[in-house]
């Protein structure tokens, strides 16, 4: 949606009225990046586009006696709409002082984002968004009706919060600030100071903070990234098991955030998907308990360590093509390339010729780049950068 200056509660009810009087129904632009991902994901023999650290294994959660329990005694019966006290629990036990009551389940971190953007945003709301980013908050909150002004990292500073661009991105009709910290699909923390001076920003208009937290605990250091959680008291926070914990088959997510939030994403919650699996639950639970959490923590970020090193060797030896700051959390990178060539043409080269697919920066809204994973097995890690190394040959001559 174009910001046209107008009263946003006008302009945003000159859209809805535009958009469904006579029984016209809303529409949304496609989610480039999911829908590309379903696209080419399963389609090639090396693929490096994922966001995520390489799965875990049921083994590696549960001893052979706890299956044989579990095969015996889970009672595969509905669990509480809003998340088991349990698993609430174990949530709330990943952050400093939070209350269970706080914590509210989703299937997966998108369902959490997308539940807030149905939920909080209304039409001509305004909300300042984090680029690049995923695209998800964004796209649906424009398709309500809102304003969304982005604000940016920026690259020539190694992809730090560009704060002049935020506070030209917040009004005094800001609803929300929405940061990726630790950032996708840069990689890249924001400072304690910047931290603060978001809330700081946030606090002179009033707004929500959202902050997508997914990656936090997939750092390439010891130190776990800062939450937003406990800064203010109008912060959201969203997470899941998906990444740094590397259980993506769980499709288990969360939002955080003050009461009322909380209860209004649960009232719209009951249009979709209801509750969490009973064995997602169960498993979930287990692995959010803190001594649990920290071997998966160790056994993820000693992949990414490894990797990373391998990947910055391969980055360096197309020097003068490829370059790229090293991510200081999560298991890809946002390689910037210097060819005459878009990324999405580039990357459909590959998918065409080479058979390894990794994702354009297009679909970020950063075009020049391609975030690449290098979070999965070290041998199909070399094998899928020799497939782009032919892509990249070509372009060169």
């Amino acid at each position: 949606m174009t910001c046209t200056g107008l009263d946003p509660r006008i302009e945003g009810l000159i859209l809805y009225i535009s958009l469904f009087q006579g029984g016209v129904r809303l529409k949304i632009a496609e989610f480039k990046l999911e829908r590309t991902l379903a696209r080419f994901q399963n389609e090639v023999e090396y693929d490096l586009s994922a966001s995520g650290i390489y799965p875990m294994f049921i083994r590696e959660i549960l001893t052979p006696e706890e299956m044989v329990d579990v095969y015996n005694n889970l009672h595969l019966k509905y669990v509480h709409t809003a998340g088991t006290r349990h698993l609430r629990e174990a949530v709330a036990s990943f952050y400093e002082g939070m209350d269970p009551k706080s914590v509210f389940m989703t299937n997966g971190s998108a369902e959490a984002l997308y539940l807030l953007a149905w939920s909080l945003i209304d039409p001509g709301d305004e909300i300042a968004f984090m680029l690049p980013n995923f695209m998800l908050l964004s796209q649906v909150a424009e398709a309500n009706g809102a304003c969304v002004r982005n604000f940016t990292l920026d690259p020539s500073q190694n992809w730090s919060l560009d704060v002049e661009s935020l506070k030209s991105a917040v009004t005094p009709r800001t609803k929300l600030i929405c940061v990726c910290n630790p950032n996708n699909p840069t990689g890249t923390v924001l400072s304690k100071d910047q931290m603060q001076e978001v809330v700081r920003i946030a606090e002179t208009v009033g707004a929500y903070i959202l902050s997508d937290e997914v990656y936090r605990g997939a750092e390439q250091g010891e130190e776990m990234t800062p939450s937003f959680w406990g800064l203010y008291d109008k912060v959201i926070v969203i997470s899941g098991l998906s990444k740094s914990f590397g259980l993506p088959g769980l499709r288990i997510g969360w939002i955080a955030g003050p009461q009322e939030i909380v209860e209004k994403a649960w009232f719209y919650h009951d249009y979709l998907s209801t509750t969490v699996t009973t064995f997602s639950d169960m498993l979930a639970t287990r692995a959010l308990q803190p001594e649990m959490r920290n071997r998966i923590f160790r056994r993820n970020r000693e992949i990414v360590r490894q990797n990373l090193e391998t990947f910055t060797g391969w980055v360096q030896s197309h020097k003068g093509v490829l370059s790229f700051t090293p991510p200081q959390a999560g298991c890809f990178a946002f390689v910037r390339f210097d060819l005459p060539v878009s990324s999405w043409d580039l990357v459909m080269d590959m998918v065409k010729k080479d058979s390894v697919f990794v994702i354009p920066g297009s679909c970020f809204g950063i075009e020049g780049h391609l975030r690449m994973n290098f979070g999965v097995e070290r041998t199909f890690l070399e094998r899928g950068l020799e497939r782009v190394d032919r892509t990249l040959a070509r372009f060169r001559k």
